[in-house]
């Protein structure tokens, strides 16, 4: 590969990370949320503690663990200590955190059909495929 390209590939992953940040920040601007925050209430549709959103986000325990704190006293969690392991605890979503899941959920689903439009189906694949190449190749780990 030319070096040259490489700092277009950064450049451009960072522009799609920065976009597709700005996309939701936007979507959610009357709830005043960080990007981190979107992250814990995205992975509340798939998860339930904080280890697992940590671990399936790539983020820090401490990141999420401050994001849960703010997301409790905003109204948008419930946090219910585990049964089983009195160090974990169960996320919940709140009725209000239930809505803003949902715009997420949208904004997300927006955000990829505009950055996919003009995309064909074989097209798609072969992104998808390419991104799982690359993450493979760097043993970040598995990608579904």
């Amino acid at each position: 590969m030319d070096l040259k390209n490489a700092g277009y590939y950064f450049s451009a992953f960072r522009k799609l990370y920065h976009s597709y940040t700005d996309f939701q920040l936007s979507a959610l601007g009357e709830y005043d949320l960080s990007p981190n925050e979107i992250v814990v209430l995205a992975s509340l549709d798939t998860v339930i503690t904080a280890s697992e959103i940590a671990c399936d986000a790539d983020v820090s325990k401490a990141l999420v663990s401050r994001s849960v704190k703010l997301l409790k006293e905003k109204g948008f969690i419930t946090v219910v200590p585990s049964l089983v392991d009195k160090r974990e605890q169960t996320l919940e979503l709140t009725d209000t955190g239930k809505t803003v899941a949902v715009i997420i959920n949208d904004a997300n689903k927006r955000f990829f059909a505009t950055a996919l439009a003009n995309f064909e189906g074989t097209e798609q694949e072969a992104l998808l495929a390419l991104l799982k190449l690359m993450m493979k190749n760097l043993s970040i780990g598995e990608w579904t």
